[in-house]
């Protein structure tokens, strides 16, 4: 596998030459980041050192609006100001970075999967170097393990590059979660170990939820991820689940199929029921999760990459940031996508009509302001870390929704859904300092 970090000790020369043809600038942890020719690089940046980003076009996500000619500075981690460049005062000793470049918030994964450490702490760090990479200065973790809460910590605290981590526990599921009294027990342990929440998976029988329920409230802990057969979407909305990610069990829904059915040779989140879906549900259905308050994660590149046959595995193995991820990963992708559809259960008309259905479903969830949060299920399937992330943007907007609400949805929304509307999300005064800088619009 390449080296996807390169650490420049003293690179104020190289620094002004990257900038030329930057794709990205970040500041996560006391590391200045850039990425230019799909190559990461990490600069130390003295924690206090004062950074300017001056005369760029921003896009601060308060509006739409693009302001040419400004300038940003950031004291300590924090947007200290933001305005027109002639108005600007540098505070000295500033790192200032000066071009013509396009800013907007860094962006959130938040269906991201970082590696266990069974498969290594270089391969661990090259991943979190990856979404920094791509301007992912935030994810969110969905299988964690005592490792990433250190990750977690590390990140934070400015002593290994990446963004900013939040982390769910050990999953729950058939295996994990076999009765009430276990499942309470599981809820109060990871609350005690400090995880940021709960990844649910398929199998959990409804008295099982129930008591997951009851005891994550108890503790303040979202849950989020998948939902089991037993539970459904309305029970699932009922109690208030943190994300449902993958859009999972809104297929059941539409087509009134009973829980508990056999399971088909592929299940993948409802396919198999795309041709009984009624399409006409699913204002109702949006309706539903936004009185509810739920938010989602639709990873709509994850079942684009598994069902949509324009796509091939050979195809997919050429795109951008596969060139740092390890060979073998990348062959069981391409083993797994070519049995998917070699099942007798696969058809190219069916999995059309299930990826228009899920584009129908997220366009409806944002019209009705059920929120929309950016996932990508990096690295997973054809998913490379940060990559992945701006080809879920792209499907955002095949699916209906402007740049800028797709946007929305990496930047404002993360803010709304962690309850930090004033420090995330945004570029402003007072802010959390993570910022995206592109070369071009």
């Amino acid at each position: 596998m390449k080296r996807v970090v390169r650490t420049l000790a003293s690179a104020a020369a190289m620094l002004t030459a990257l900038l030329i043809t930057s794709t990205v600038a970040a500041v996560s942890g006391g590391h200045l980041v850039i990425s230019a020719g799909g190559t990461g690089i990490v600069q130390d940046v003295p924690d206090r050192t004062p950074i300017a980003i001056r005369n760029v076009n921003l896009l601060t996500m308060e509006t739409d609006e693009v302001l040419s000619g400004q300038t940003i500075i950031i004291m300590d981690g924090i947007i200290a100001w933001t305005g027109p460049d002639d108005d600007a005062q540098i505070p000295d000793g500033a790192r200032v970075i000066t071009g013509n470049y396009y800013v907007i918030p860094g962006l959130a994964e938040m269906h991201a999967h970082i590696p266990s450490v069974r498969q290594g702490e270089q391969y661990m760090h090259d991943v979190l170097v990856m979404y920094l990479s791509q301007g992912i200065t935030t994810i969110r973790g969905m299988l964690g393990e005592p490792a990433h809460l250190d990750l977690r910590d590390k990140t934070r605290d400015g002593d290994l590059p990446g963004p900013r981590i939040f982390t769910s526990g050990p999953s729950f599921n058939a295996g994990t979660a076999t009765d009430p009294e276990t499942v309470r027990g599981m809820v109060k342990e990871q609350a005690e170990a400090g995880y940021d929440l709960l990844k649910l998976h398929p199998g959990i029988t409804l008295e099982n939820f129930n008591a997951l329920v009851a005891e994550a409230r108890s503790h303040g802990l979202d849950f989020s991820g998948h939902i089991s057969y037993e539970v459904g979407l309305i029970r699932s909305l009922e109690a208030g689940q943190g994300s449902i990610d993958h859009l999972d069990r809104y297929m059941e829904y539409l087509s009134g199929d009973a829980a508990n059915r056999p399971d088909p040779n592929i299940i993948y989140f409802g396919y198999d029921l795309a041709n009984k879906a009624d399409a006409g549900l699913i204002d109702e259905a949006a309706r539903l999760t936004a009185e509810a308050g739920v938010w989602n994660v639709p990873t709509n590149t994850l079942l684009v990459n598994v069902f949509d046959s324009r796509y091939s595995p050979d195809d997919m193995r050429q795109w951008p940031g596969m060139e740092y991820l390890p060979a073998q990963m990348i062959e069981g992708w391409a083993d797994y996508v070519t049995r998917m559809r070699s099942q007798d259960d696969y058809d190219p008309d069916q999995a059309r009509r299930f990826l228009d259905l899920r584009n129908r479903l997220t366009l409806a969830l944002h019209q009705h302001d059920a929120g929309l949060l950016l996932g990508a299920d990096a690295p997973q399937i054809f998913n490379p870390p940060g990559f992945a992330a701006h080809r879920e943007l792209a499907l955002l907007v095949e699916a209906g929704l402007t740049p800028f609400d797709a946007l929305r949805t990496a930047t404002v929304n993360v803010g709304r859904y962690l309850g930090e509307e004033s420090e995330t999300g945004m570029v402003m005064q007072e802010m959390l300092s993570a910022v995206r800088e592109r070369a071009g619009n």
